[in-house]
């Protein structure tokens, strides 16, 4: 491999794409970061040419060197992660030149789009293994909490090493390692099974009518800009819909309900989504007792602190050492990897 001055970092995903550029420059190195939504199962096809768009929008040349994580081949417009695996690296290889592709493994390895091919499942999901390698090297040992718009890594570090048991989605999920459970498109339904109502508990309607990010938009912990998925209802994304959002959960409208009943609802689903993340983490924790620390990223940092916390642990937001790229913590993660692996940079 040879050197290069400039590298973009990927992290690919089925709903939404991130990338990062570090460039050289004067001994020091520039970092600028971007997130495009983009939903791969309703535009396949259109991928490559949004991965070329957002490189010229970062500015990269034909001589960059690309480092890539992906989570895209769990969308359903795959049948199998292998195909989505492929179908990833296809649009990669239309968009740049093959030889600057350098695909990131869960274990922590750089292998070509060629090898990636041959090992899907050890590319697949890639990017929290990124991050938390990352991570390692300026604070040794701590979770890393990691909350985006659908998800939430939960990463054992310890004395600078990745410790975390299970590497696939699967084995992740039976681990709690990963919790399925995000600051923007995780059904209400899908947080909490009941929520205040009139002095009472009522249960929740299972029919999508709200998100998780309606409840941290009404309660101003989310901005519309956030919002990058289209809303339950189509209608658009502020506080005053979020709140009838809210009001069908318990199918009800804003005729029927006033603020502070939408005050109870949203403040029951943030609380149970951050109960759910403190088990998981107070679980982690129990097996690691020598980790004290979090360092918390993502959309959904926010509620990773306030998890922490819970738990009694220090927080270190990754926004202090990443700047705004922590919320593409993952591409600017796999970037510098690339960068130290390719130059011997620290």
């Amino acid at each position: 491999m040879s050197g290069s001055s400039a590298f973009l970092g990927w992290d690919i995903g089925g709903v939404n794409t991130k990338a990062a550029r570090i460039e050289t420059e004067l001994g020091g190195s520039a970092l600028r970061s971007l997130s495009l939504p983009y939903e791969v199962q309703w535009e396949p096809q259109a991928l490559g040419a949004r991965l070329l768009s957002v490189a010229q929008q970062l500015g990269a040349t034909p001589t960059d060197s690309h480092a890539v994580t992906m989570t895209a081949e769990l969308s359903q417009a795959f049948r199998t992660k292998r195909e989505g695996v492929g179908f990833v690296l296809d649009a990669l290889e239309s968009a740049f030149p093959p030889d600057r592709l350098h695909v990131y493994t869960v274990d922590g390895r750089f292998v070509s789009p060629r090898e990636a091919r041959a090992a899907p499942i050890t590319v697949a999901a890639s990017n929290w293994a990124a991050t938390a390698n990352w991570v390692a090297q300026s604070v040794p040992t701590c979770v890393l909490m990691d909350i985006g718009t659908t998800s939430t890594d939960l990463i054992p570090i310890v004395e600078g090493r990745t410790v975390a048991h299970g590497h696939t989605d699967p084995e992740r999920l039976l681990t709690g390692e990963l919790v399925y459970t995000g600051a923007l498109r995780t059904p209400a339904e899908a947080v909490a099974r009941r929520v205040p109502l009139w002095d009472r508990e009522a249960a929740l309607s299972a029919e999508g009518f709200a998100l998780i990010g309606d409840a941290y938009l009404w309660l101003g912990r989310l901005g519309p800009a956030d919002y990058t998925c289209p809303t339950p209802d189509s209608r658009p994304a502020t506080p005053e819909f979020a709140g009838e959002r809210l009001a069908r959960v318990v199918c009800a409208d804003r005729d029927m309900l006033d603020d502070s009943a939408i005050d109870a609802i949203a403040l029951a689903l943030a609380t149970a989504q951050v109960r759910t993340i403190a088990e998981a983490l107070r679980r982690l924790c129990r097996s690691r007792p020598e980790i004290t620390t979090a360092v918390v990223t993502g959309l959904g940092d926010f509620i990773a602190a306030e998890a922490a916390r819970a738990v009694g642990l220090t927080v270190i937001p990754l926004s202090e050492r990443m700047g705004d790229a922590a919320r593409t913590a993952p591409a600017a993660a796999v970037a510098w990897l690339l960068r130290q692996s390719l130059n011997g940079a620290a």
